[in-house]
Parts: C-alpha cells; structure tokens; sequence
C-alpha cells in the first residue's frame, strides 16, 4: 500500500549490475488508500533485499597526502665534505587502496579501501578470483562467474548502502554482496541493484560478483563501485540525502522532483529526499499473527477487528483505528495483501510507510516521517508496499502515524530515510 544522510552513513555503488526493475500501472487506490502493487520484471532483481538507499554519490578521491618523517640534524660537521643534496622531503606515502599483496580482488588479497568517497572501475572478465558461487544470505542467486573482492574499514558505526546502476539492455550483470568476513558463507545482504545495512567499526568485505542463469551463462563485465562513509553522530533523527528514483511518467509542481536519462536514454523521474509533500492514509496489512489458515481475508473487514486488539497488543499504541483492509484485485493482490507479498511483521504493518519507488528498499528500512508544522515524528517501516500512484503525494503512512502526528488522509509531511536503520518503530523525540 500505501524513501538523502543516515547518522552513519556507509554508501557503496555499483554501476554496471543488470537486474530487473517494477514495471507499474498508474491506477488510484479505493477504499482505504491508493497505494500501487508493481509487478518485476524478468532478471536477476533480489526482490528480498533490494535498496535504492544510495542513488548517487560518485565522487573520487585522489591519494593521501605525503606524511611528513621525523628526521635529526646530523650532530657532526665537516666543512670539507660535500654539500649534502637538498633535502626535498620525504617520499610520497604509498597508495592507502594499493595492496602489498598480488593479484588485487580476491578473499586472500582484497582490495583496500580505508577512505572515503572511494570509485573503483573494473571488468569482471578479468577478476582474479571466482571462489564464491553461492552466498548464504542468498543461496538461491547463482553467482558462479568470477568477482572482486574489496575489504573495507570503517572508523565508527554507520549505514553501509550499495547500489547497482543498471547497464543497458543486454549489458552485464554484477551483483553486489556485503561480507563480514572473507568467506562467502560470512554474506550479510545481496542484492543486483542496491543494499543497505547498518555496520560497526571494523573490516567489512564487499564483492563484486558476476550472475549466471539457470542455463550456465555468466553476465561478466565492466562495472563500477563507489564507497562513502558517514558516522552516526549524535542526533538519532539525522536523515540521508537521497535522489529516489520514482514510478512517475512526470514531476507534479510543488513536488521536489527531476527527470534524467538512463543508459539507454530513457527518461527517469527522481524525488529529493528527505520529501516534504501530501501524504495519504494507507489501509491496513495482514501480519505473520493473523490467522486465515494461511489465506487472506475475504473482504475489507473480516477479521478487522481482531487485527486492531492484535497491533495494538504489540505495539502499545492505543487509538481508535478504523481503516480497513487493503482492497483486492490491485496488481492480481488479496485483501490485506501488499506488494511485499506476503504477511508483514506486527509492528512494521502498525507503522508502515509507502512510496512509487521503482525499486522498494529492503523490507524494514528506517524512514522518518515527521509533521513539520509540530516537529512530531514517527520511526517507519519502508519497502513493503508500494504507492501512491499520483505523482504529487509523496506516499502514504498508516493510520497510527497520522494520529501519532496529528495529521490526516493528505496532510503536509516530510519523509526522509534514517541514517540510523536500528532505530525502533513508533514516535520519537527529535531535536
């Protein structure tokens, strides 16, 4: 149904990665919300674990500067020794990224990066390893052509995001894997597009790996990877700026939108976030505590009520809801079924948040919705449903987050993605 900085922002980006994108229909929702259900296409898109979180942050850095040498004055004179040379200094400090081992890119030898932003650009037709296959954070992706390997480190805790810029049509297909460890059973999130994962201070292992389909052909090939790095900070409500890109044939006014072509040309539309714009009220989601024998509810409010005393109970939130479930027939769906696909956690459905992205963030990403009128705020719950189809509202919330903030079905909110994604759901106190 009815997603710019993290306070710890780790920014990884892959171009040169294939994968399928939500093909939409623009059609209003009726009855409780007008969110929309994409369909994906055909590809290698991870529909678990996809993030638009790091849409665009390519700049590269050069090396470090020279660090100066300690050096004493030679105690001792002898007029009639030759001059010594002049001193120019010391030697440039070597690469930081350069490794002192050889070949670069593989799990015994991994790419350094220790500064950021970092850009790297390769081929994957001339990677040195091809150890890793399969992931355990994603098995079923066959990843059996050859990788890069890069280990990261980061100063202090932050978000690590990652997003692949689809090639053109028929073009290479790299996926990007996040490691904490350098073995592939060690994978902590996958995806063909884009990623996003809070992380500590530490060495982190980022791949650059190569998909194959289910008839053995590997998609190898150029891509490229950029690395940013922002630590959390002291301000829990601190915010990422982000360019989403959206499910919109145009930019409504007043919106904080822009077109831009892709590979092939194609215009896309991007929203700036964090947004501020109307907002809808969504209708409600059946969860994982539901009970319709592994079903769906029948109409808008069978069984309604027992999912109010159900939320309720999970979250503490008390109010009086009355939205009912979300209709059936949008995108081939049932009632209370969301483009997620299946029932949702308790407490992500009470404090859900919705918008036409392209590609959903992974499912429980972080976003802040907050009433700037008040400064009010609700932590929520993004990349389970997808909507509203109306280019000038910027998404929809639950009807727990509008009461939370005091505002209603179209209200003037701002929503922006968390640079802290451990946050807990519900109202928060921001400064």
């Amino acid at each position: 149904m009815s997603a710019r900085a993290l306070a710890g922002l780790f920014v990884l980006t892959l171009a040169g990665c294939g994968g399928g994108e939500l093909d939409t229909t623009t059609t209003e929702f009726v009855g409780g919300g007008d969110a929309q259900r994409p369909s994906p296409d055909a590809g290698s898109t991870d529909a678990g674990d996809p993030s638009p979180l790091a849409d665009a942050r390519r700049d590269a850095t050069g090396p470090r500067p020279p660090t100066p040498d300690a050096r004493d004055p030679d105690p001792v004179s002898d007029a009639s020794a030759p001059p010594p040379p002049a001193d120019t200094g010391p030697p440039p400090a070597p690469d930081a990224a350069a490794p002192a081992c050889a070949p670069a890119g593989t799990f015994d030898c991994p790419i350094v990066v220790d500064r950021f932003p970092y850009t790297d650009t390769r081929d994957t037709t001339s990677a040195p390893s091809d150890a890793a296959d399969t992931y355990v954070c994603r098995p079923q992706a066959q990843e059996t052509g050859p990788e890069y390997v890069y280990r990261v480190r980061t100063p202090d805790r932050g978000l690590l995001s990652a997003r692949l810029d689809a090639p053109p049509e028929g073009g290479p297909d790299i996926d990007v894997h996040l490691l904490d460890g350098p073995a592939a059973d060690s994978c902590v999130s996958r995806d063909n597009l884009a990623l996003s994962r809070t992380v500590e201070a530490g060495d982190h292992y980022v791949v650059a790996d190569t998909w194959a389909d289910a008839d053995g052909v590997e998609y190898a090939g150029p891509y490229t990877l950029t690395i940013t790095f922002q630590p959390v900070g002291d301000d829990a409500c601190a915010l990422q700026d982000l360019d989403l890109e959206m499910v919109w044939r145009g930019c409504a006014a007043g919106v904080d939108c822009y077109e831009s072509p892709d590979a092939d040309g194609t215009p896309r539309r991007f929203l700036r976030t964090p947004a501020t714009g109307p907002v809808v009220r969504e209708a409600h989601l059946v969860t994982v505590a539901d009970d319709f024998g592994g079903g769906w509810p029948g109409s808008f409010t069978e069984g309604i009520e027992a999912h109010y005393a159900l939320s309720e109970a999970a979250t503490g939130y008390h109010m009086d809801r009355g939205e009912p479930w979300a209709p059936a027939g949008e995108g081939g769906s049932e009632f209370g079924q969301g483009s997620f696909g299946g029932p949702l956690p308790v407490e992500d459905e009470a404090f859900y948040v919705n918008m036409y992205w392209r590609r959903p963030p992974p499912p429980g990403s972080r976003l802040l919705i907050r009433n700037p009128e008040t400064g009010a705020a609700v932590v929520a719950a993004g990349g389970y449903e997808t909507g509203p189809g109306n280019n000038a509202h910027i998404g929809g919330v639950t009807e727990e987050i509008h009461h939370a903030l005091g505002t209603g079905h179209l209200s003037t909110l701002q929503l922006g993605f968390l640079v802290d994604q451990t946050l807990p759901l519900g109202p928060i106190d921001c400064p």
